[in-house]
C-alpha cells in the first residue's frame, strides 16, 4: 500500500529553481536565487518548501506567483 502511494505522489514531483529573491511577508522567505529546490505541482497549484521532506512547512502557490519567483527545471 505504501509503495503504491509513493508512486502516485512521485508523478507530481517537480524540480525548480528560484529566479528572483522573494521579498516581503508572502511566506517565501528563505528561497535563494539560482538555487534548485524540489516540490509538487497539481491542479494548477505549486507546493514549495525551502527544504522539502525535512519537516519544513510547505507553501501552496498559484501559477502566477510561482512564475514570478521560480522557474521549472527540465530533467531528461
Amino acid at each position: 500500500m505504501v509503495r503504491k502511494y509513493n508512486r502516485v505522489m512521485d508523478k507530481f514531483q517537480i524540480s525548480f529553481k528560484c529566479s528572483k529573491q522573494p521579498q516581503g511577508a508572502n511566506g517565501l522567505l528563505g528561497f535563494e536565487p539560482d538555487k534548485a529546490y524540489i516540490g509538487r505541482a497539481y491542479n494548477g497549484l505549486y507546493e514549495v518548501s525551502t527544504d522539502w521532506g525535512r519537516g519544513k512547512p510547505t507553501i501552496l502557490l498559484d501559477r502566477k506567483i510561482f512564475d514570478r519567483y521560480f522557474e521549472l527545471v527540465r530533467e531528461n
